[in-house]
């Protein structure tokens, strides 16, 4: 039988496309984190498995030796400069494959759910919603080419099926990625300008060529693929945690993640060992099916000036994890109460806010209430119970389109508690039936009201869309606040001052063109 020419070429182009091969990423492939223009890191919990650096602009702030696996460059080296070369030399060749299956929509959601190895394209922003699983043998390879941006929503996840590995996944970014909060992204992000990381697991690397690499929250960065795939990688998170030792019930969790290839070791033991007051507490745990081990420390004997130092060993010691520190802040605490904080707003898509927690007296919990929230998802990463460190919370809005209500309880070891709720709304003036709906003029408008506002809550956040507002008036019993407000322009108003004790009505006028919108939220903090 013959097979027509358009038929064969269709066949071989798919054959090309389903049988990728992964570009190589030579001395780039040492790295965890390699940027461009300098690395950033806000948390000091973050634990990365892999070296660190940057070129040709050197500087690496908030990071320490000690929340590095591997060689932390932070000074100009010729590794660097190799390493960005490799780099640009694997990303010009991902950006050059010609055979490409296009998608479109959302990874992770409707007809981009599970994915089989090749070569897929977006034309321009890519967004990650949901869980996309990646099916295939551990030799497959998987190259997105993104022509703009990558993002990915709160929570989002790349998981495997049939042996696949991260190692052979390859995001090649057009311009910059931003990784949310409560992410277990898969891969070799391999950005032209800037990655952020706001929080969450990377089983991979983040290497950016001309822009920095900037690590907001709590993250977990394992680069598990430059060795034999036989020994696995193994890592202690969080690097330090303080504890109120002198509390009722107080303890620290440590997890041990365990990987081999990139992929989680399910069922193997984990001996940790604890140095220090609570040296009689090491023994063992068992990794679940993400690879992960839990090991509880009762940290009575504590006092302020003493620590513990903790260390995870795989197979009999074979493989180690860096050592971390467990230690007492107050062996008598008294603490304020807990806060929360509006960190960022994000206009998306898609929309999203990130509160701060911190609890001085020991984080005990953190939980959103349902209802009254409303309109929203809300990830609350992991954390050890009793730790001091600041929490970063991520509320997404479920539809784009209308306000959402986030209410937060936090309660410290203390038994103190403080309840969180602000209000995250669009205000978006209606298309105009008018044929001249282009021009502006003070009757395009769109009037909104809020209730239940407390006396403490007056910062309202703007966030400006694009295409923005030009006028917001806000009234406050009997006070007004008047702003003008550009494209994109992000601003702070402060009415505390004409709120009363008790409950508050707070309407807000919006003026622009048809169509154009901005995202407020209403909270206490600063």
């Amino acid at each position: 039988m013959r097979i027509p020419a358009t038929c064969l070429l269709l066949f071989l182009a798919s054959a090309l496309n389903a049988h990728a091969q992964a570009p190589n990423l030579q001395t780039a492939g040492n790295f965890a984190v390699l940027a461009g223009a300098g690395v950033v890191s806000a948390d000091a919990g973050t634990t990365i498995v892999g070296d660190v650096g940057s070129s040709p602009t050197p500087t690496v702030t908030g990071l320490l030796a000690t929340q590095v696996t591997g060689t932390l460059y932070t000074a100009a080296n010729a590794v660097l400069t190799t390493a960005q070369t490799d780099l640009t030399a694997a990303y010009l060749d991902a950006a050059g494959r010609s055979s490409c299956t296009p998608l479109t929509g959302a990874l992770g959601t409707g007809t981009n759910t599970n994915l089989g190895p090749g070569v897929y394209c977006f034309s321009s922003a890519a967004l990650l919603n949901g869980t996309l699983t990646l099916t295939g043998n551990s030799t497959d390879v998987w190259i997105f080419q993104i022509g703009s941006t990558l993002t990915t929503a709160t929570g989002a996840t790349v998981a495997f099926a049939g042996g696949a590995s991260p190692c052979n996944v390859f995001w090649q970014v057009g311009s910059s990625a931003t990784i949310q909060t409560g992410n277990n992204f898969a891969g070799n992000i391999m950005a032209l300008t800037s990655i952020t990381l706001n929080g969450g697991t990377l089983t991979g690397r983040a290497l950016a060529r001309n822009g920095s690499v900037t690590i907001s929250g709590n993250e977990t960065i394992v680069n598990g693929c430059s060795g034999s795939s036989v020994v696995p990688t193994i890592v202690l998170s969080p690097v330090d945690s303080s504890t109120i030792c002198g509390a009722v019930g107080s303890f620290i969790t440590k997890t041990a993640v365990v990987l081999s290839n990139g992929l989680p070791v399910v069922g193997t033991s984990v001996t940790f060992t604890i140095t220090g007051p609570d040296s009689g507490q090491s023994g063992t745990a068992t990794t679940d099916a993400s690879g992960t081990a839990t090991f509880t420390i009762t940290a009575h004997s504590l006092t302020s000036s003493a620590g513990d130092s903790v260390v995870a060993a795989i197979n009999g010691g074979t493989v180690v994890s860096n050592a971390t520190n467990a230690t007492c802040s107050d062996s008598t605490p008294t603490a304020p109460f807990p806060t929360v904080t509006v960190l960022t707003a994000t206009p998306g898509p898609p929309k999203q806010v990130v509160f701060s927690v911190q609890a001085p007296g020991g984080l005990f919990s953190v939980v959103v209430n349902t209802p009254p929230t409303d309109n929203a998802t809300v990830v609350i990463p992991s954390f050890d119970n009793g730790t001091t460190q600041v929490l970063g919370v991520t509320a997404t809005k479920i539809d784009q389109s209308t306000s959402a209500v986030v209410e937060l309880t936090v309660t410290d070891l203390l038994g103190n508690t403080t309840v969180f709720d602000p209000v995250f709304a669009t205000i978006t003036i209606p298309a105009s039936k008018s044929h001249h709906a282009g021009g502006f003029n003070f009757n395009h408008r769109e009037l909104a009201r809020f209730d239940g506002i407390g006396h403490t809550e007056g910062k309202v956040l703007l966030q400006n869309d694009t295409p923005g507002v030009a006028l917001l008036v806000i009234r406050v019993n009997e006070s007004v606040f008047r702003t003008h407000l550009s494209d994109g322009q992000t601003k702070k108003i402060d009415i505390s001052s004409a709120l009363f004790h008790g409950t508050n009505t707070v309407t807000v006028a919006a003026f622009g063109h048809p169509g154009s919108s901005v995202d407020l939220t209403i909270s206490d903090g600063k």
